[in-house]
């Protein structure tokens, strides 16, 4: 429900939305217009193109949560046009610093210590300014070089309270209109608030980084920088300083004279084992997050960075996640159809056979397209769309793997600009499979068994004999409980009531008929009066019938709906 002390909140972001992006932004729900143009060569037009930098100037203005939604909606090509993702994308790492005086304050306030007794040096000046933090360059004491994150002042209370306004915003969407329900606003609302109040605990973001680096310990080619946990709080994290180009400054001719073919498909791989196998993945690897260090032996490594953002899924999501992206590296619509439904909310008017021609359809015709033009990211986002189109309620985590994808066929991309993600996917899925089954099987998974086997050998000889005794002395019995019962019972008296009810017409009507042979002296109308009155009851029992049977049925289709909604 919307509060009055938001007011000013809702008048922004309908102007905002308004004013730039209500002509701009694709959100039909038809299926036939969810599949749009993604050449990347196309020419901007200059007007959208004009709108977009307007609208990302008003993000940087409105705040943190504003600016890290727009980083968000940079990642929806199904939603946001091409003009709009250039533009967004500049906000990644293009905010506006904060005071050294605050970053001072910050720092000596976490770490109980002055900047200068921790470090040998700190830079003011910062490396890279985003919506929630700035990065500083520094030395500590015993000469390693080292990177501060920041965190912006009161950025927390800030982001909380922007948080609340898109609830209230989504909820509202929601109650009211179709397109709010199909795209699960509040579901996409909680995942961000998650994400974000994980973003926000670097010390989260710290142990994130570990788990990471031991999880993608078999990949030589991957790095992940060390933390420093000694210099590290909630709202300070240091860690090792690498120096590398980032995948969105490489020229071609520094793809060429590498060939960094073999850290794309170490890349992609690494991402499937993290989401397939692990269930806890780097969700953020946008091109500026990832580094390409060379290495002195004529070799290069990939470096990660920015753990704050990562997504978890259970195990059978994980499941589902290999069989989807599996059917859909193999070209099987029906396969990709199945495990979608799997993981989603079913509606009331869902059709599975429409569903599965549209997703078969939309899967095979990426599959026609040239190799350069694939982006699994994008076609998931494409799933979702047909999903939601037919009364699916896909569920959060789809997204944000669809966008993790995303980024990361961004920097393949970049690796090597002839990258096939298919051939990886198909090529990587054996090994993969083997790394599920060892996980599925492993001697730890059995240990809830094996107690519960256990206590059922202990508990069976004694439920047995209680058995038995009850069956001896005829006192075993059955309890069946319905769920609904009283709905149940009700409906059953009313049709009870109805077949007595014509039970009884038909037997005045048959009782009239037969009185009306026999003579009387009382006549009604020149009939006996006995058998007209009979009819005349009968009418008036068959009209009250048919008008109470219409009123209740209309009464019932009313509820239904209600309760549909």
């Amino acid at each position: 429900m919307l509060k009055p002390r938001n007011i000013a909140a809702y008048r922004d972001l309908l102007v905002l939305f308004t004013k730039y992006g209500r002509k701009d932004f694709h959100l039909s729900f038809d299926t036939d217009e969810i599949l749009v143009s993604d050449d990347p060569a196309a020419e901007i037009e200059p007007d959208v193109a004009r709108r977009a930098e307007a609208f990302a100037s008003a993000l940087k203005g409105m705040g943190p949560t504003y600016v890290k939604f727009g980083q968000v909606l940079s990642t929806r090509p199904d939603i946001v046009p091409p003009e709009y993702i250039v533009a967004l994308e500049s906000l990644q790492d293009d905010c506006e610093p904060f005071s050294f005086a605050d970053v001072e304050r910050i720092v000596e306030e976490d770490l109980k210590v002055r900047i200068s007794k921790a470090f040998e040096s700190f830079e003011s000046t910062p490396l890279a300014a985003a919506s929630l933090g700035q990065v500083h360059r520094a030395v500590l004491r015993d000469g390693r070089e080292v990177v501060v994150k920041v965190q912006r002042p009161n950025v927390r209370e800030q982001v909380k309270h922007d948080l609340e306004v898109f609830t209230e915003i989504a909820t509202t969407i929601e109650q009211h209109s179709d397109i709010g329900r199909k795209m699960n606003l509040i579901g996409s609302i909680e995942q961000a608030r998650i994400s974000l109040m994980n973003e926000l605990n670097y010390e989260q973001e710290a142990r994130n980084t570990e788990i990471l680096r031991k999880n993608l310990a078999e990949f030589p080619q991957i790095y992940i920088p060390t933390v420093i946990h000694d210099m590290t709080s909630s709202r300070v994290l240091t860690s090792e300083h690498i120096r590398g180009r980032k995948v969105s400054k490489l020229t071609p001719l520094q793809v060429i004279d590498h060939d960094y073919a073999d850290l794309a498909s170490a890349l992609t791989r690494a991402y499937l084992k993290q989401i397939c196998v692990d269930g806890i993945w780097h969700s953020d690897p946008h091109p500026g997050n990832v580094f390409v260090r060379d290495l002195d032996d004529n070799q290069a490594e990939v470096v990660l960075l920015d753990f704050g953002m990562v997504s978890r899924v259970s195990r059978e999501f994980q499941d589902e996640i290999i069989k989807l992206l599996l059917a859909i590296s193999s070209n099987r619509g029906a396969e990709a159809a199945d495990a979608c439904v799997r993981v989603s909310e079913v509606q009331e008017h869902f059709d599975a056979m429409r569903f599965v021609r549209e997703i078969s359809a939309l899967v095979s015709t990426f599959h026609d397209v040239d190799v350069r033009q694939i982006n699994i990211g994008r076609l998931i986002f494409h799933v979702i769309g047909v999903a939601n189109s037919n009364e699916l309620k896909v569920p959060a985590e789809l997204a944000m793997l669809a966008k993790t994808l995303l980024h990361l066929d961004g920097v393949t991309r970049r690796l090597d600009p002839d990258y096939d993600p298919h051939t990886v996917i198909r090529d990587y899925a054996e090994r993969l499979m083997v790394q599920k089954l060892a996980q599925k099987f492993a001697p730890r998974n059995f240990y809830p068994a094996l107690l519960d086997l256990n206590q059922l050998m202990l508990d069976l000889p004694h439920r047995a004999r209680e058995i038995i005794d009850l069956t001896a002395a005829g006192r075993l019995g059955f309890h069946l409980n319905l769920t609904q019962a009283e709905q149940f019972l009700a409906g059953i008296h009313k049709i009870a009531n109805r077949i007595t009810v014509g039970v009884i017409i038909a037997a005045l009507l048959i009782a009239s008929s037969m009185m009306m042979r026999v003579p009387t002296h009382a006549q009604l109308f020149g009939y006996p009066a006995i058998a007209v009155t009979g009819y005349l009851l009968a009418a008036v029992a068959g009209v009250y019938l048919i008008v109470s049977t219409l009123i209740r049925d209309r009464k019932d289709e009313e509820k239904a709906k209600i309760q549909r909604r």
